[in-house]
Order: C-alpha cells, then structure tokens, then sequence
C-alpha cells in the first residue's frame, strides 16, 4: 500500500509544473465576428464562406434554439439548402413523432394551409411548426426515400395539447362500439378542457399509467392504437414528473426518449449512414453535459458522426435581443409575442470578449468558438459559468443579432 502511495503521488508531483508555473492570463484576443445574411434563400457574406467549409465533412447538422423565433428557421433553411447537394435528406424536428406523421401527411394532400387549418382547430396542437418558417423549413423535407422512410423526422414526446388529433384516430380506427365510445368521451373532454385553457383537465396530465393501459386494453391487437397510446402514456409521463418538481428526472426521460425515437428513425433509413438536419431546443444539441445536468441527442449526433469519420456541426442561434413568440395553454391563439430576454446571452459574450452593444444590426454575426476555447483554455472554460460554458464547449459556431424577429404564428 505504501509504495503505491507514493508512486500516485510521485504522478502527482509531476503533474504539478504544469500547473505551477502558469501566470495569470492576459486580456483575451477579440474573437472574430463575420457577417453572415441570407439573400433570395441563399447564405451570403464572410459568415457563409465559413459555413459552406464545414458542410462536406458533416454528417448532420445541429442547430441550438431558444423557440419562437423567424430567425432561426430562415437561417437553418439556407444551410440546408447548401448542404442539400452533399447528401443532407433528412430532417429532425422537437415534435413527437405522431403529430409529425399528421403534419407529414396534411402537407402532401393540403400543403401548408391545411396545415393553418389544423392549427385553427387545435390551436395548442402542433408546437413549433404551427410557426410558419419553421413549417416552409419543415415542407423542404416532404417525401420519403427508398426503404419508404420518411425524410422528416419527429423525435419528442407528443405535446400537451395534441391529444384531440390523437383521440380522433382512435375514434376512427376503433374496433367496437366501446372502445369508440370511450375515445369520443376521452375526444370531448379534450377539446372541453383545451377551449378553457384549463390544463389540470388535459389528458396529458390527469392520466396515469394505469388508465392507459386499460384504454389500451380497448384496443388490444389493433397496432396502430396500441403505439398511439403507448407515446401518449409516455408523453403523460414526462410531462408529470415535470408538474411534479421532478425536474432531473423529466429531463433525463426525455433525453432517452429522444434517443430512442432518433436512432429509430435513423436504422428506418434507406442511407447507411443517413446526413440530418436537427432544429431543437439549445439543450437538446449541446456536446456533453447540458446546464440541465443531461446528455442528450448533441453528444450521440457528435458520437455517431466520429465513428464514422465525419463531424456534426454545431450551431447555436443565440440572440441579445429583439422578440420571439411563447407558447401557453391559454384560449384561443396559445401564441404571444414578446420582448427576448437575452440575460444569458449577454453574459456568454461579454464572457468570451464581445460586447453585445457593437453588434451589427443589418446581418447576423458568425461567431467561431473553436478559436476561442483555445485562447480561454481550460483554467478559463473552468471560470465561466455553466450556461456560458455548455455553449462554448457544446457548439462550434454562435449565430447572433440584437434585433432577432419573432416567428410569424400560422394562427394569425
């Protein structure tokens, strides 16, 4: 015991000058800011050049949002347009995977106004592409490829308001007279509870498992109903550990969730080693640990793409200022516009040496943080905060504006 005391701390001591020696850092170099504009759909300015560079190597691209933004979907349209050319198909939306089926399927028989119509009907029903650049983005991606899979992908839990679209297939695929009745009462409740706004009464979060399985138990043998009600059993169930405190683990469910829903849309796909485009949340796309304490699709995208000998592009839209739309269960349009709150953003560009007061408003800035991990080193990235840190570390590029647009909800 006593000699491998001293050999761990013979390793010590030479660990040590490493450390020892260091003096404090200078000032940070100002880290380089290139203008980036989309013009007739296509990527222009310095910012582009930069872009355009990393697409060939990629095998997906990873684009970090705050929600409710026009921004972010007009960008990500231009990248994917650039990338579209070298094999980039596929698309990963923050949906669940049976409302992207609904929106896959009313877009190729109604285009984007049927997609408006059901909106209307079931305004807390679709979030994110009830947006409509985040819809135009969405519709790039129509079609399917030569297994049959579908080009675009949803990955999430089902959202809270979308069970009326839910409950009506299950009306109209039930195998008897009971079991349609139940799902009508279920269908009538819904629309009852989603016209007050009154989210105690939403299915998704009054159910427990046990009365999904026996709704489930009504349909037994049909596949179809069984897999609607199993994602609405599990959609309940992270919303519930949420509305319960239990934060940690709502959000560790849901990075698993994503997961298996993601890879089973990737092993579903014609190409052996299938280019995807994702837009999600900031948290989702991160590489390592978010400041939520979870892994999530940023670090396994990164991962796959390694194995494979290519890279996943890494970009956060990351805004000091302007609007974005929210989104809350209230009557009528669930949509608000308001005034962005860019404390977090701020704090990650004064951080890393920019101040947000001299950014350009008359085009995006691109912002390479690869220089700036290097010149920060670790004994910087240690100081940062965790929120400034998981960006610096979990993307390769920052996108930014002062004067970010909110999105233009379809309800309008």
């Amino acid at each position: 015991m006593g000699k491998a005391l001293s050999a761990f701390a013979l390793l010590l001591a030479l660990l040590q000058p490493a450390h020892a020696g260091e003096t404090a850092p200078g000032p940070l170099p100002a880290p380089a800011t290139l203008a980036l504009t989309v013009s007739d759909g296509k990527l222009a300015g310095p910012g582009a050049e930069v872009l355009r560079s990393q697409l060939p190597n990629a095998q997906f691209i990873l684009f970090g949002e705050d929600h409710g933004f026009a921004d972010s979907p007009i960008l990500l349209r231009a990248i994917a347009r650039e990338a579209r050319p070298l094999g980039f198909k596929y698309h990963v939306v923050e949906v669940g995977p049976l409302s992207v089926q609904l929106i896959r399927d009313t877009l190729k028989r109604d285009g984007i106004d049927g997609v408006h119509k059901l909106v209307h009907e079931t305004p807390l029903g679709i979030p994110f592409l009830s947006l409509k650049d985040d819809l135009v983005l969405a519709s790039d991606f129509q079609g399917q490829d030569a297994k049959g899979a579908p080009y675009l992908w949803g990955v999430d839990q089902e959202f809270i308001g979308s069970p009326p679209f839910h409950l009506k297939r299950l009306v109209a695929i039930a195998p008897n007279a009971e079991a349609r009745a139940t799902a009508q009462k279920l269908l009538e409740a819904e629309i009852a509870a989603a016209a007050k706004a009154a989210q105690p009464d939403f299915l998704l979060v009054r159910y427990a498992d046990a009365d999904f399985d026996a709704l489930a138990a009504q349909f037994k043998g049909n596949a179809e109903a069984e897999r609607i009600i199993a994602e609405l059993k599990e959609s309940a169930a992270v919303y519930q550990l949420w509305m319960h405190g239990h934060n940690y683990e709502n959000n560790a469910r849901r990075a698993r969730l994503l997961a298996k829903n993601f890879l089973a849309a990737y092993n579903a796909a014609a190409d052996k080693e299938p280019k995807v485009v994702f837009k999600m949340g900031i948290e989702h796309l991160t590489l390592g640990t978010t400041s939520i304490n979870t892994i999530d699709l940023g670090t396994l995208a990164t991962e796959m793409a390694r194995i494979h000998g290519k890279s996943a592009l890494r970009i956060a839209f990351l805004p000091t200022g302007g609007h974005n739309l929210a989104f809350r269960p209230q009557p009528g349009n669930p949509a608000t516009e308001q005034v962005y709150k860019a404390e977090e953003a701020d704090e990650f560009f004064q951080a890393i040496g920019i101040d947000p007061q001299t950014l350009a408003r008359d085009s995006w800035t691109l912002v390479p943080l690869e220089p700036v991990r290097q010149a920060l080193d670790t004994q910087g990235i240690e100081k940062l905060k965790p929120g400034s840190r998981a960006i610096l570390i979990g993307y390769d590029y920052v996108i930014t504006t002062p004067d970010a647009k909110a999105g233009v909800s379809l309800y309008d």
